[in-house]
């Protein structure tokens, strides 16, 4: 069912986005936000696709988060590309990402930057209001079923008699018609502007949430999927894939954004194990097997199974994503660093949600994991994984229509 509000948003901001939602929807502005409204047994990209082409505005939670986030980066895409109009509520003040930044070029913020959240609501829904156009409130407050009322049947000559009586409500809109209308057309002219340079490859979104299933057109940075060593068997390894209320179709084969292993640098060891950890869970969403298999030692003690060597976790890399070809992860919260030894060996902690689908068998995985690692600096000042166990915290299968 169409709605007014697409509220895109990192799976990281989930309660953020669930107190504005009912804000919104209080106010009786209908929303689509995932995993809510997902429907059980259809494809995630698919239904955010569809949500995102029948809603009149897109509602950008703003934050580091979804700053890194892939699924949010095809979110606004596509938003974009069907001139869906994009409020943003700034949560933090950082600067956008150079992704970001190639379709939000455009000054037009409202920012959230203070707390506590509930005195920045009813700016956020005047604006959205105003977006949704003049017939949007009393649309909204009449019940669904109700009979059109003498209003609603007016001709258009009637309505805009109606209208030159209210100049109150008139000369806000018109302003507000004005700011709409420059913002889409500098958003049209920025776009065009830059045609010919090199679009970003599309990039597997890592963002989902634990209820639901990826969503289709953005996704976050800090986030994988199921690392296919995980588990000898069939069944997936919840180590890098997480559902999030964001993902997308299959990864491509080329994803230049996803980052191997680096040096420290002048970062902090915090910030550099930080890193190595999202890129680490990032790249079992990609099919490039030699990125995944950069993050680990020679040998490596994984789950139970003891040590296996880079060869061996290379080839339950390939099996695991050929069995699920789809991988999203998010991880919850922060990571939990601890420093073993200076500059040579860390310890890293952290749950993650995962969802895998293989839409040609009809079959996806849902579940959550929690993880541990020991990570150890090799030749060459980078960071490698020698140890890695994980415990299950929650798996559910299902089936759907095959495609």
């Amino acid at each position: 069912m169409p709605r007014d509000v697409f509220i895109s948003h990192s799976a990281q901001d989930k309660k953020v986005a669930e107190a504005i939602c009912t804000a919104l929807e209080e106010a009786a502005i209908r929303c689509w936000v995932a995993p809510r409204d997902v429907r059980p047994g259809k494809s995630f990209p698919g239904e955010i696709t569809r949500a995102i082409q029948q809603s009149k505005v897109m509602l950008l939670i703003f934050s580091r988060h979804s700053n890194a986030s892939e699924q949010v980066l095809r979110e606004v895409q596509l938003a974009v590309d069907c001139r869906v109009p994009i409020v943003r509520l700034r949560m933090e003040d950082i600067p956008l990402s150079d992704d970001l930044r190639y379709y939000l070029s455009t000054p037009h913020w409202l920012d959230a930057l203070t707390h506590p959240l509930s005195k920045h609501i009813p700016p956020l829904i005047a604006a959205v209001k105003e977006l949704l156009g003049p017939g949007a409130e009393e649309t909204a407050a009449s019940p669904p079923n109700a009979a059109p009322s003498r209003a609603t049947q007016q001709t258009p000559q009637a309505l805009a008699g109606s209208t030159e009586q209210k100049p109150v409500r008139r000369t806000p809109m018109i302003v507000w018609a004005i700011v709409v209308l420059a913002v889409l057309g500098f958003t049209t002219w920025s776009r065009l502007s830059k045609k010919s340079e090199p679009r970003p490859a599309p990039v597997p979104s890592p963002h989902s949430t634990p209820e639901a299933a990826p969503s289709p057109v953005v996704t976050a940075a800090p986030i994988a999927s199921p690392s296919p060593i995980a588990s000898p068997s069939p069944s997936p390894s919840p180590i890098a894939v997480s559902p999030t209320p964001e993902a997308t179709p299959s990864p491509s084969a080329t994803e230049p954004n996803k980052k191997g292993p680096l040096p420290r640098g002048t970062r902090s060891w915090q910030a550099w194990i930080d890193e190595f950890v999202h890129n680490f869970i990032a790249s079992n969403e990609t099919n490039d097997v030699d990125l995944a298999v950069s993050f680990y030692a020679p040998t490596v003690d994984v789950f139970e199974e003891g040590r296996k060597s880079t060869d061996a976790i290379r080839r339950d890399i390939e099996s695991y994503n050929s069995r699920w070809p789809s991988r999203r992860a998010t991880i919850r919260g922060d990571v939990r660093l601890g420093e073993k030894a200076a500059n040579h060996s860390y310890t890293a902690s952290f749950e993650h949600d995962y969802y895998v689908e293989n839409a040609s068998r009809g079959e996806w995985i849902n579940g959550a994991v929690a993880v541990d690692l020991q990570i150890t600096v090799e030749g060459g000042g980078v960071p490698k994984i020698v140890s890695m166990k994980q415990k299950t915290l929650r798996k559910d299968k299902g089936t759907m229509q095959r495609r």
